[in-house]
């Protein structure tokens, strides 16, 4: 039935009235609420959405937490923020809120990116260390690597060198191969391949280190020496700028004790005398140079100045979200003429293209740029750095006319200089410079195909373009150029490496059960091209590229490339039961084309058990208490390409047959190995979470890895011919420790403090084919090849192997003699361990890989005030000083100065144990062995904010890094070593610790500021 509302003109106008009234008495209700939102620590929290309930009106709180909003009494204030449970509170007769957000224990439970997929860690059963941003905000970094240093437990970092843009190696419980990479797989959102050393840190939202082999099996052959997920920062809320600056000044603060150029020249003049000779120093000269010291060492190094500047800028929506960033990093050497440069810009974007579908693209650009660096000047007798260590110091650095002397034919004052080029001069006198391009893109693509399956693409494409320009003016004929010629060198290498992987996902919840299913196929390629050209006499005052220049009997060209190729097929399912008990098996099968087909398929699993005691601990202090156990296999497939095939080389110059007739050679140059197969770890892990009044926390894993079938290039026997091979076995056996917690809170003071402490044994078990040891060789600093390491059954990896020196022989002792009755020693040479033929014995002399390394980290704050203190050290090694033999008498062809033990020489009236001038000290003996421990002050920060400068929040800051180091090494730096050269049969990194000459890690202190607005 229908109903007809009849209504007169008038009533019709006294209701409108009415209802302008209540508006009016509606609006006068509303008053301006101010309001302060802040978390747990009182710490303010800018970017919380404020709104009114079942309304679209709200606002966003500033930087400082501040926010105003006109409500009525009877309205309902909705506080909402990512990762905080949400508030709902009446506004009543409250004209000033503070509103205190409490992490939510759903969303800020630890997620944990994991293997092709996230979880709380709760939920996790394997071993995972997690580094969040706010962890190392406070220290001014410039490499991500340096982020992970002492705050990982399980990773330990060693600098190569402290050259800008240098290697820094980073390792995950420990070395397990012998083939030259025991580098973890870096993922940076979900790509393979990626490159710590480009990353800007600021672009950072956490790194997460997988460890045990449960959570390492999911990635099978990439995953043998861990894997660091690294997930770069997404927008959210308002839109947020923030820009940041800081000066670095940088300066080697220990230098190398040696005798100066008076000592030097009073020295040489007595021994002179001794021998019967008469003195080549004049008094007047020798007073020159007491007051004008000569001092290399000094000329080279400088005080280096560098500059960070990074901006981003980043937001978003319910459905679209970005995060933009660009940084530049200008940061001089400290050795002279010696720069580097970096740019990096970064894209992240993602929009929800309806409920179900997603798509994020993310684009990372960078350009790398190194200047003159002197360790590449000179790889046989150590850096640019050792020649002005051991230089001549009566040589002077510069001639009559202010130029400097080149070192080749110059008539010095004693001729010392045996013609090699003055290291001031080989520096201004070339230019060296390598050029890094990278390129990684990556698109993600999420569709929701069901409330429980979703399938996951991910296409990611990652460049690398490596230019390596350089030109010699002069000549250096300890680097094989020509004297007295100009030398150009190219050299081009382009890496492409491309990734498909498809992500299905499954997640169900059966009352207490709860299981999440993961399957993935993917495949992987890697393109690589190079080329390279190289000529003398050039003309061109500058850098050179291309044939047309140059002696045209000395332009060489090469080219070479390779391609490899992996696809892999994965399931992995997490199982638990009344949030107690949890359980985690995968699978993952891989195939490589670096092995032939028998050998191509590797199939990695692993399984993982834990139980959290949750009900027996409700209602008491703990508030998690979790055992894990796991096991499982990971493998390794880093040989050549090339590995099961044999190599043809080209014999250049011509080989000569009956002394007449000059042909092109060819050799072979790698022999071929159709038995090589997978380089597998496996690995138990047993580990203990517990958590303690919420602000405390402790975990515990002791873990046992080996790695059997352990891939080397070796040499056939009275050869040169390499091959690749599977030579037996390595234990790794340790613990890992972190424990975190907040001190003190309250509202005007906060101490929150972490440690990070690992221990690792490692031994070698076996080794095939009946073999007692491999010897490594290195081309060493005094210019000649000597046993510098050895790998043996019973001992660890990286064991330095020479002679055991026992001092000096003295006059009274019995020294042994050949037949005819001749002595075989003089008093005064040096003494060694010898066998029963009187020879020196090679033994091994300890190893230069860290057992215990730990990082202690504390940040306090004092309302506007922080300060950040980070200590961190290194123990259980040694270093082998290669420095400190050729300035104590091993000088070989090329070295001059010697260390101040010179002075305190055996001789007949001083019987003491440092070797009489000439005796025949063996570089590679005890002698130069250095204990390596020590304990480092690596930061030192404090800042003051400013909650409002300009419409900004703004923090100014100061601080230095490597301030302080304890430690009984002679040398510059323990933890800096360097290994280059080619060890015949060992390879560079399991001969970590040996030092020829590395560029030490700088004192560098720090001024910064950084606005957000």
């Amino acid at each position: 039935m229908n109903a007809k509302l009849n209504a007169s003109p008038k009533s019709t106008f006294v209701s409108l009235i009415f209802i302008f009234l209540l508006g009016v008495l509606n609006i006068s209700a509303q008053e301006l609420i101010e309001g302060k939102i802040v978390d747990e620590g009182n710490i303010p929290i800018p970017g919380v959405n404020v709104l009114i309930q079942n309304t679209t009106r709200g606002v966003v709180s500033d930087f400082d937490g501040n926010f105003s909003i006109t409500a009525s009494p009877n309205d309902i204030l909705v506080v909402s923020y990512l990762g905080y449970e949400t508030q709902s509170i009446l506004v009543g007769d409250q004209k000033s809120i503070t509103i205190k957000l409490v992490a939510d224990s759903e969303e800020l439970e630890d997620v944990i990116v994991v293997g092709y997929g996230s979880a709380k860690r709760k939920d996790l059963s394997g071993s995972f260390s997690t580094l969040k941003s706010k962890s190392f905000e406070n220290q001014p970094l410039s490499r991500p690597e340096e982020a992970l240093q002492g705050r990982v437990s399980g990773v330990s970092i060693q600098k190569s060198s402290g050259i800008p843009g240098s290697q820094i190696k980073v390792r995950v419980r420990g070395v397990n191969s012998v083939t030259g990479n025991n580098a973890p797989l870096v993922v940076i959102d979900g790509v393979f391949g990626g490159n710590l050393q480009s990353l800007n840190p600021a672009d950072i939202e956490s790194i997460n280190v997988l460890k045990d082999a449960s959570a390492l099996a999911i990635y099978g052959s990439r995953g043998s020496n861990g894997v660091i997920l690294v997930t770069t920062k997404r927008g959210k809320g308002k839109t947020k700028v923030s820009v940041e600056t800081f000066t670095t000044i940088s300066e080697v603060s220990r230098s190398i004790d040696r005798l100066s150029s008076e000592q030097f020249a009073r020295f040489k003049n007595e021994e002179r005398i001794n021998n019967g000779n008469a003195p080549i120093f004049s008094n007047s000269e020798i007073a020159n140079f007491a007051a004008n010291p000569i001092d290399y060492e000094d000329a080279i190094l400088r005080d280096a100045f560098g500059t960070n500047t990074q901006l981003s800028i980043s937001g978003g929506s319910d459905n679209f979200s970005y995060f933009l960033s660009g940084n530049y990093v200008n940061q001089d050497g400290v050795v002279i003429t010696n720069d580097y440069e970096r740019y990096s810009i970064r894209s992240n974007v993602k929009t929800d293209i309806s409920d179900k579908l997603s798509l994020g693209v993310n684009i990372f650009g960078s350009r790398e740029t190194d200047i003159n660096n002197p360790n590449s000047f000179d790889r046989v007798t150590g850096s640019l750095l050792t020649r002005a260590i051991t230089y001549d110091p009566t040589t002077p650095i510069y001639s009559g006319n202010e130029d400097i002397n080149d070192g080749f034919n110059i008539e010095s004052l004693n001729s010392f200089a045996n013609n090699r080029p003055n290291p001031i001069a080989a520096l201004n006198r070339s230019k060296r410079e390598f050029i890094t391009d990278r390129l990684n893109a990556n698109i993600d693509f999420k569709y929701k195909i069901t409330d429980r399956f979703t399938y996951n693409l991910i296409v990611g494409l990652a460049t690398i373009n490596n230019t390596l320009q350089s030109f010699i003016i002069d000549g250096d004929n300890s680097t094989s150029d020509a004297v007295g010629h100009t030398t150009v060198n190219f050299n081009n290498t382009r890496i492409t490496n491309h990734q498909v992987s498809n992500i299905l996902n499954y997640k169900n919840n059966f009352g207490s059960h709860n299981l999440d299913a993961t399957a993935v196929y993917e495949f992987q390629g890697s393109r690589s091209e190079s080329n390279s050209y190289s000529t003398v006499d050039v003309t061109i005052p500058g850098f050179f590229v291309g044939g047309d220049e140059g002696n045209p009997d000395d332009q060489r060209f090469t080219n070479g490339g390779g391609q490899t190729a992996i696809q892999s097929f994965l399931g992995r399912v997490t199982y638990s039961y009344d949030n107690s008990l949890y359980l985690t098996t995968s699978l993952r099968v891989d195939q490589s084309s670096r092995f032939l087909e028998d050998n191509r398929t590797g199939y990695f699993p692993s399984v993982s058990l834990a139980y959290g005691f949750n009900k027996l601990i409700e209602d008491s202090k703990f508030d998690n208490l979790k055992l894990r156990v796991s096991w499982g296999e990971v493998g390794s497939q880093f040989i050549s390409p090339l590995a099961n095939q044999a190599g043809v080389l080209n014999v250049f110059p011509a080989v000569t047959f009956d002394g007449v007739t000059a042909v092109i050679g060819n050799r072979f140059s790698r022999a071929a190995n159709p038995n090589i197969t997978w380089e597998t770890t496996e690995q138990w892990n047993a580990g203990v979470d517990i958590g303690l009044l919420n602000r405390f926390s402790l975990s515990f894993d002791y873990f046992i890895k080996n790695t059997r079938d352990l891939l080397l290039v070796r040499q056939l026997p009275n050869s040169n011919i390499n091959f690749s091979s599977n030579v037996g076995e390595v234990k790794n056996q340790g613990f890992d420790i972190t424990l975190s917690g907040d001190i003190i809170q309250n509202d005007d003071f906060i101490w929150n403090s972490s440690l990070a402490l690992s221990y690792v044994e490692n031994e070698v078990i076996a080794l095939n084919d009946g073999q007692e040891q491999i010897v490594g060789n290195i081309q060493s600093i005094d210019g000649t090849t000597n046993p510098i390491n050895v790998i043996r059954e019973g001992l660890p990896l990286g064991q330095f192997y020479g002679f055991v020196f026992l001092g000096t022989w003295k006059s009274t002792d019995n020294i042994p003699t050949r037949p005819n009755g001749t002595p075989l020693f003089r008093p005064g040479d040096a003494r060694y361990l010898l066998d029963e033929n009187n020879r020196p014995m090679l033994q091994p002399l300890g190893s230069g890989i860290p057992k215990t390394t730990w990082g202690l980290n504390n940040t306090f704050t004092y309302k506007n005030w922080d300060l950040n203190v980070f200590i961190q050290g290194a123990h259980g090694f040694k270093v082998f000083n290669l420095v400190e033999g050729a300035i104590n008498g091993q000088r070989g062809a090329f070295r001059d100065n010697l260390s101040f033990n010179a002075l305190n020489a055996w001789t007949p009236e001083n019987e003491t144990d440092v070797p009489r001038l000439g005796s025949n000290t063996l570089l590679n003996s005890s002698q130069f062995v250095e204990d390596g421990d020590y304990i480092r002050l690596s930061n030192l920060t404090i800042g003051y904010t400013i909650k409002d400068l300009f419409g900004a929040r703004t923090k100014f800051y100061i601080g230095g890094q490597n301030l302080a180091i304890i430690t009984d090494y002679s040398g510059y730096d323990p933890e800096v070593t360097s290994t280059p050269g080619n060890p015949s049969s060992a390879n560079l990194d399991v001969a970590s610790g040996i030092n020829i000459g590395a560029i030490p890690t700088p004192r560098s202190y720090t001024l910064g500021v950084k606005f957000d607005f």
